[in-house]
């Protein structure tokens, strides 16, 4: 069995990458941040695992869940053991942040990739709210505890705050790029405007390798592998951790709500301001 020989691992990214701890059927499944996350650090630690291919199929989700996936292929690598990307449909925002971090990154030429930004979006209810008699009545701690609050307009104070929020997380994906792609943090931010590129444009830009397919991302790998282990002949492939019904229609969930372009528009969410992550709301959408 391929399971007890030295292999290639293959792991499956796909949908929102958002830490959902919760009991249920979607919580652990394949292809969930937190399925990945486990499948990454066990992959660290099997001697048995030579390379690792993640296939990404991911418009985005949360800035710390995408850092730590970021942060468990970048221990991959400082163990030696080489990570190659192969991007989906979609491999934007989160996404890239993840992606970034592999020794090698293959697109599609039609893949949707980039969108290197963050954003908050927030919605106001204030004027509905005084056309149907709601008056909010709000005891606090603190000045800024109902910050962002939709029944009132943003002051000037709260509005800094957020932007400030924005910017450092902003710099922290950015120089994320940069450090992954060994580009000047100056050639990042021109083209991390938050705008989506083809997988054709992204490989212009330096954001990616290589065009080529899932089949060229292995290929890439196992060549990566014949060098730094000194192989003759290629490794075998698993990728049954990925495979299954579960895994298929998680991905096919995380896009119930728009197509893959519209699905790329989002974007990095701190997740301090997340309400509960399994209602799905709107405001996650540009």
């Amino acid at each position: 069995m391929v399971h007890f020989k030295d292999r290639i691992e293959v792991i499956k990214l796909a949908g929102m990458i958002i830490d959902k701890s919760d009991a249920g059927v979607f919580s652990a499944s394949a292809g969930s941040s937190n399925s990945v996350l486990k499948d990454l650090r066990k992959a660290l630690t099997n001697d048995k695992i030579k390379g690792i291919l993640l296939r990404v199929n991911s418009p985005g989700g949360t800035v710390p869940t995408s850092q730590e996936l970021h942060d468990a292929v970048l221990a991959l690598k400082k163990k030696g053991k080489p990570v190659v990307v192969s991007m989906g449909d979609v491999a934007a925002s989160g996404g890239y942040y993840v992606a970034c971090a592999a020794d090698r990154v293959v697109a599609n030429p039609g893949t949707l990739t980039g969108s290197i930004g963050v954003i908050i979006s927030l919605m106001n209810f204030k004027g509905l709210a005084d056309k149907v008699g709601v008056l909010p009545a709000v005891i606090k701690s603190g000045e800024f505890k109902d910050i962002a609050s939709p029944y009132r307009p943003m002051t000037p104070a709260e509005h800094d705050i957020l932007q400030a929020l924005i910017m450092d997380s902003y710099d922290q994906f950015t120089t994320a790029v940069a450090e992954g792609r060994k580009m000047p943090i100056e050639t990042v931010k021109k083209i991390a405007d938050g705008r989506i590129y083809s997988g054709r444009q992204a490989l212009k830009l330096g954001l990616v390798d290589e065009l080529g397919s899932y089949t060229d991302a292995v290929s890439a790998l196992q060549k990566i592998c014949r060098e730094r282990y000194q192989l003759k002949a290629d490794l075998p492939v698993d990728d049954s951790s990925s495979d299954g019904f579960l895994a298929s229609l998680m991905e096919s969930k995380s896009f119930l709500s728009g197509n893959a372009s519209q699905q790329a528009a989002l974007d990095l969410i701190p997740s301090s301001l997340l309400p509960q992550l399994n209602k799905q709301p709107l405001w996650l959408m540009q």
